[in-house]
């Protein structure tokens, strides 16, 4: 094991629910295009993800050599009764508008509390295992999001950051940092892109 410990945040390719723009959750829908995906790193022994199809799907084909260790606790927030509606089939939804002014304090109806579903992604995480140097993880936006919030250099609000599907978010630990649970020392932002070749 090395000094520093460095994690790779992707998300899921797009759905079709995604590109419609519905409330995607805990729904195992497919990928859009799958086939439109290419190889990121065949180097890859090991992927970490959400149970979900698109998330397994996604970490197929960008790292196809990987073994690909799923984990409910990764999976998106569940949206309940907003799951696979858009906007506008919900913007004359009291519950809805309730949701979308504090979605903090309003969960959506039967589905999940905000700080549960932020809770349950850190878990998942602090139960990675702690023996490696470099660890991939395909998961959903949402779940980003709250890993952001908790190991970002900075803290930054849930919202502020954004989570497309072309994009990676690589964390850098020290060793010890990451064995307390700590927060990264970088954060860095780069497109999807497949591994240059030696």
């Amino acid at each position: 094991m090395g000094d520093i410990v460095t994690v790779r945040l992707m998300r899921h390719a797009p759905t079709k629910e995604n590109l419609e723009k519905r409330y995607l959750g805990w729904t195992d829908a497919p990928l859009a295009n799958p086939t439109t995906l290419s190889m990121v790193d065949d180097a890859v022994t090991n992927v970490y993800g959400s149970d979900l199809r698109r998330c397994r799907e996604t970490a197929a084909h960008y790292f196809p050599n990987a073994s690909y260790h799923a984990d409910a606790r990764f999976r998106e927030t569940n949206f309940g009764a907003f799951e696979g509606k858009t906007y506008d089939e919900l913007k004359s939804n009291a519950h809805y508008r309730a949701w979308l002014d504090d979605p903090i304090k309003t969960p959506p109806p039967q589905g999940e509390a905000f700080h549960d579903f932020v809770a349950r992604a850190v878990e998942g995480f602090s139960h990675l295992p702690e023996d490696e140097d470099q660890y991939a993880l395909v998961v959903h936006g949402g779940v980003i999001r709250a890993l952001l919030v908790a190991y970002a250099p900075t803290e930054q609000p849930f919202w502020s950051y954004d989570v497309p599907h072309d994009k990676q978010f690589i964390l850098t630990f020290t060793r010890k940092a990451w064995e307390e649970g700590a927060r990264c020392t970088s954060l860095l932002e780069e497109p999807i892109t497949v591994k240059p070749t030696m």
